[in-house]
């Protein structure tokens, strides 16, 4: 079978070769959908009848021959075979107008290429890290004479995973170790920081240390094993029946203490983030407190109070949504607070709220 040649417009070609560069360029354009749309541009040229392109993997160069048509090979900018567009033979001005849309397609779908596979890799670690930090998180056991509840809230956003952590390990001599903090990461990278802080931190309590001395050797201890650990963190040493409570913050936000009667506390202690000390040769603050019966501690991250991107109007916000609920259930109450305070905000931090009541 013998297929003529036609003749193109040079007018209409380079309106077709316009079309192709906006088209293959869309930022929408995914790697499947770049076949049909190089097909659909040679199509417009008139001239080449019904085009076909093929990947590389099927392309049947022999069979295009026998069938007396034209295959424009479709090429990655390093000279990669992604696949070929058949067609009816054409004249040189319309073959070159097929040959720079092969090529644009070509660099295109090596892009495209690129980008899922770098979105797989992504979503691959994205997994390992919820699983690592799902695992890393502790549930929450029983403590003598205090109800406690503890909510960790993933960003709403898809892309990463975050370093928010807490921990509450009862020790041998009834005290309970609190820590809430925030690793500065994302990720694997983040979720592995906060594995290290949070074993570091029970390791060291377990050996019976002042919380001065505990939250120093903390930050030695860490950074001698990975200098670029930095988090804020509040460490507290609680003693629940007597009701005794010892705390530092490593540039953490404040806690709040709500006593009985609904005075609200906010318990502000100087101290740099770990990873910081560096700066400062002074030691973080250390204070107590004595928690007597239905008072109220509520530790968070700054996720909680920057989700409306005011930091301070947040923290009056989540004062003011505590007051309204400080009778309540605490589980009851951390799910509420962050529901208002993260609801329709489009958060892009996570988030840990953990309340204490003593009985």
């Amino acid at each position: 079978m013998r297929v003529e040649s036609r003749r193109a417009e040079p007018i209409s070609l380079l309106r077709v070769v316009d079309e192709a560069l906006r088209r293959l360029h869309d930022p929408a354009l995914r790697y499947a959908d770049v076949g049909p749309v190089l097909e659909g541009l040679v199509a417009s040229l008139d001239a080449v009848g019904d085009p076909v392109y093929v990947p590389a993997a099927m392309a049947d160069l022999e069979g295009a021959r026998r069938e007396a048509l034209t295959m424009t090979p479709v090429r990655r900018p390093d000279g990669t075979l992604e696949g070929a567009l058949w067609h009816r033979p054409c004249d040189e001005l319309c073959a070159l107008a097929v040959d720079i849309i092969a090529s644009q397609g070509g660099a295109v779908l090596a892009a495209l290429s690129r980008l899922e596979e770098l979105e797989r890799r992504e979503r691959s670690a994205r997994r390992v890290a919820e699983r690592l930090q799902d695992a890393l998180l502790p549930s929450v056991s029983a403590i003598p004479e205090t109800n406690v509840a503890v909510r960790y809230r993933a960003a709403s956003r898809e892309a990463r995973v975050g370093g928010d952590f807490y921990d509450l390990f009862a020790l041998p001599d009834g005290r309970v170790l609190i820590v809430v903090g925030d690793v500065v990461g994302k990720g694997i990278e983040a979720a592995s920081h906060l594995a290290l802080i949070t074993q570091t931190c029970r390791a060291l309590a377990l050996q019976r240390l002042g919380l001065t001395e505990l939250v120093e050797r903390v930050d030695e201890q860490v950074r001698f094993q990975n200098e670029a650990v930095m988090a804020t963190m509040w460490c507290g040493l609680y003693e629940p029946h007597s009701g005794e409570l010892e705390f530092a913050s490593l540039g953490h936000p404040p806690a709040l203490l709500v006593r009985a009667d609904g005075t609200p506390i906010r318990l502000t202690l100087e101290g740099l983030p770990l990873g910081m000390r560096d700066l400062s040769p002074d030691p973080p603050e250390i204070r107590a407190r004595l928690l007597e019966p239905r008072d109220l501690l509520v530790l968070y991250t700054d996720g909680v109070v920057e989700a409306s991107k005011d930091y301070l109007a947040g923290q009056r916000w989540l004062h003011d949504a505590i007051e309204r609920r400080r009778d309540a259930p605490v589980e009851q109450l951390v799910d509420a607070v962050l529901d208002e305070l993260l609801a329709d905000a489009g958060h892009s931090d996570d988030a840990v709220l953990m309340a204490l009541r003593r009985r």
